[in-house]
């Protein structure tokens, strides 16, 4: 049998950005993890210093920020008034290039114990195994009435 080396390099190509698509989705995982233990840290491990985050709609929250500590600084906001984080459960997943594209369905209790279950799509851009783009489709009238920021 014979083998094309053409199309051989072409099969290994595939088959490492399969690999890398493969890690992109378990590093998300380790973030919505994270994001369970409201553990500020650890939810921004994986995140370039110059990401980007973007919300949907027209809460105070909604909109670009640029780079960790602002993230950081939303993100600690919103773990401030919850009894634990947000536990995160992915329902579907589509990667491709170099963006992976997550649904996800998110229950959280406030402090004072008023539920706060949502649904989510989120879209997450990876270079060089760093999040740098990451944008964060939500019920943006459920986030401003359990949020009173």
């Amino acid at each position: 049998m014979q083998v094309d080396s053409q199309e051989y390099g072409q099969f290994l190509a595939w088959k490492a950005q399969q690999e890398r698509l493969k890690q992109h989705v378990e590093t998300i995982k380790a973030v919505f993890e994270a994001e369970s233990r409201a553990h500020t840290e650890d939810f921004f491990a994986p995140f370039s210093a110059d990401s980007r985050f973007w919300m949907n709609g027209s809460s105070p929250s909604s909109g670009a920020l640029e780079g960790v500590p602002a993230m950081k600084a939303l993100f600690e906001t919103f773990m401030s008034a919850l009894k634990s984080g947000i536990s995160m459960t992915i329902t579907n997943v589509v990667a491709a290039g170099d963006w992976v594209v997550t649904e996800a369905v998110g229950r959280a209790e406030t402090k004072d114990g008023r539920p706060y279950n949502s649904h989510y799509v989120q879209l997450w851009k990876f270079k060089d195994s760093k999040i740098v783009d990451f944008r964060e489709y939500l019920d943006t009238k459920l986030l401003t009435d359990t949020f009173k920021f």
